[in-house]
């Protein structure tokens, strides 16, 4: 590979992905929003805990070890508040009371992260979205009991989502489910 070649980089992240129950709950509230905004498809609806970027498959092996070691156990989540980023341009589905644990599992997953920013835990409802006010929304819940590391395109360039691998939060039975 070439400097600057991106032909076996992927574009990788951690996250929490919902059921499919909840993803369908959720989808509906983005789905029901009165905005010109684009819904994100209910198969795609998740929480990211850390975005890293292009990476190459050494660093890829990398963050599937770092991931390995995560002795967090499963925690609930209440998603209740409904707000935005003006830039860029989002509306989202966050917690007015997050979980520690949440904070402790994303603060792991996000060393060598590439985003600088502040962790804020949401689900992107909708996209190119006009601004919004924020306000609790009937609260949606589900139990964390798994983290997936995810590619968000291929070839480094952005595209389509795709679970490369799963590890069970600690205390939940039976081995991670790892594609790698």
């Amino acid at each position: 590979m070439t400097a600057g070649d991106n032909s076996e980089r992927q574009r990788l992240f951690f996250a929490l992905w919902p059921p499919a129950d909840v993803a369908e709950r959720i989808a509906v509230v983005g789905r029901a929003l009165a905005t010109s905004g684009a819904p994100v498809p209910r198969d795609k609806l998740h929480v990211t805990l850390a975005f890293h970027g292009a990476r190459d498959a050494v660093e890829r092996r990398a963050l599937i070890a770092r991931a390995e070691r995560v002795a967090i156990a499963p925690f609930d989540l209440v998603f209740d508040w409904l707000d935005g980023f003006d830039k860029p341009r989002l509306i989202w589905l966050g917690l007015s009371r997050p979980p520690a644990a949440l904070f402790e599992l994303a603060e792991f997953l996000r060393a060598d992260t590439l985003d600088p920013r502040a962790f804020v835990p949401h689900i992107t409802l909708q996209r190119r979205a006009g601004p919004i006010t924020a306000r609790p929304v009937a609260p949606i819940a589900w139990r964390a009991r798994e983290f997936v590391l995810a590619e968000s395109g291929a070839q480094g360039v952005p595209g389509g989502y795709r679970i490369l691998a799963r590890w069970p939060l600690a205390g939940e039975s039976g081995p991670g489910e790892n594609v790698k």
